[in-house]
């Protein structure tokens, strides 16, 4: 899926929790993975590396809210996409995700938000990618 995207300007409203000034953000598939850049249009410096949190998480799992879904005009699931913002550490198998404030993005007309998931869920900020507790 982030391969089929690659190059699309998703429109994020400043919705980036700390980064709500940036509204604009490029997605740039990076080759041979299963992530990407979301680099920010509105200044060159502001990038994060990004994945679909399904891949390395099969039991990831939350509900949008209705606003959610009415401010991103979502009529289907299949219109959805979810991305999670990767912190990337050295070595790399020690990267975390950050489960807990999702980025969801109508693939139709290309607006976005981040959302941040309730309690409930008991997500992590820094879930680590490569646990294999976590799969």
């Amino acid at each position: 899926m982030l391969e089929q995207l690659n190059g699309k300007v998703f429109n994020l409203n400043g919705s980036i929790l700390a980064f709500e000034n940036y509204n604009q953000y490029e997605l740039q598939h990076i080759e041979g993975t299963e992530f990407a850049y979301f680099q920010s249009l509105d200044d060159e410096n502001i990038g994060f590396v990004v994945g679909v949190p399904f891949v390395h998480f099969k039991d990831y799992t939350f509900e949008l809210s209705q606003d959610d879904i009415d401010q991103l005009a979502l009529s289907s699931e299949e219109e959805a996409l979810v991305l999670c913002i990767v912190t990337v550490r050295e070595p790399f198998e020690i990267s975390t995700m950050n489960l807990m404030a999702p980025i969801i993005v109508n693939i139709q007309n290309l607006n976005g938000r981040q959302i941040v998931l309730p309690p409930k869920y008991e997500y992590d900020i820094k879930t680590p990618l490569f646990d294999k507790s976590n799969k």
